[in-house]
């Protein structure tokens, strides 16, 4: 059996142009279509590279937030530790106390840092002490010295403290300075141990916030410190932040009861005059006060002021 053979499609001129007309216009569909596929696909990826962009600053944006907020809580700290030494962070008016040697060594360097401004005079400046009071006639030498405008100190016995109150009072409310001289005055009681004599001045001390809410450290010794407080004694005053005040004009007005005091005191303050300060020993006795307003008078008219010591000076010891 014979095959029939294929006939060859012959196009025409014109089926020519029309078929590659076709062609052309199916290539460029395939053109756009691929056109278009790749530049959603570059929006897409663009779109992508800016949320990425986006999501990258919003990420370092809170990491510099982040970095800044510990940066001020830092500081704020640091500024909290160098600024509020000793101060709770809780309440920046509330000290934290010290403990123990701590305690201590801020306290007296507190005391040092103040004795820049309240160091004792030298020169035209005298400062007047009392010991062995209160009595009646302290009364009438605290009026003396009023008239004066001259201010004293006075250290107390704890007994006759008690027997006259007001008399403390007077003196805090006058602007004077009031510190202890002990409870018994008796070498053998008071220097027995250096426990009998931080116990006299503790009560003495004690007496005196009770009545007029003012806290004292000021102590002399009966007799002065030499030769009594010894090293255990000076050991035991430390340790209870007494400060001991001596003299180093002594009026022996105890003594001298017909009024040589006065000389005595003249001569001293003109012999240590701009050399030392000048702390004057007198006592609130009746032969005292008798003279006292000629004492007043020459240091008026020699030009001196009369203060009254305080807790911020350097104590006068005796050599």
């Amino acid at each position: 059996m014979k095959k029939t053979p294929r006939k060859r499609l012959k196009l025409t001129r014109l089926g020519k142009i029309t078929a590659g007309v076709l062609i052309l216009l199916v290539m460029l569909l395939i053109y756009f279509l691929l056109g278009g596929i790749d530049g959603k696909n570059a929006e897409a990826g663009k779109g992508k590279q800016i949320t990425a962009e986006s999501k990258m600053m919003q990420n370092e944006g809170e990491v510099n937030k982040s970095k800044n907020e510990t940066i001020l809580i830092d500081k704020e700290k640091n500024n909290e530790i160098d600024s509020n030494k000793g101060i709770s962070s809780k309440d920046n008016h509330k000290i934290i106390e010290p403990s123990g040697d701590k305690k201590k060594k801020v306290k007296h360097t507190a005391k040092k840092q103040s004795n820049e401004q309240a160091t004792l005079k030298t020169g035209k400046v005298v400062y007047l002490t009392f010991d062995d009071g209160p009595n009646p006639v302290s009364l009438d030498i605290l009026k003396l010295l009023k008239t004066y405008n001259a201010k004293a100190t006075f250290f107390m016995l704890e007994p006759n403290m008690r027997k006259n109150p007001k008399v403390v009072k007077k003196m805090v409310k006058e602007g004077h300075t009031v510190g202890v001289h002990g409870v018994t005055h008796d070498v053998s009681k008071v220097y027995r141990s250096p426990a009998n004599f931080v116990d006299e001045m503790k009560q003495a001390i004690g007496f005196i916030q009770e009545t007029t809410n003012v806290k004292t450290n000021l102590v002399r010794a009966p007799y002065g410190s030499k030769p009594y407080i010894t090293p255990p004694f000076q050991a035991a005053a430390d340790q209870e932040d007494f400060i001991l005040w001596d003299w180093n004009i002594d009026s022996i007005d105890w003594k001298l009861t017909n009024g040589e005091y006065i000389q005595k005191v003249k001569q001293q303050t003109m012999e240590l005059t701009d050399k030392e300060p000048l702390i004057v020993l007198m006592h609130e006795k009746d032969s005292t006060l008798a003279h006292l307003e000629d004492l007043l008078t020459f240091f008026k008219e020699e030009g001196y002021e009369m203060e009254a010591l305080n807790e911020t000076m350097d104590p006068v010891q005796l050599k």
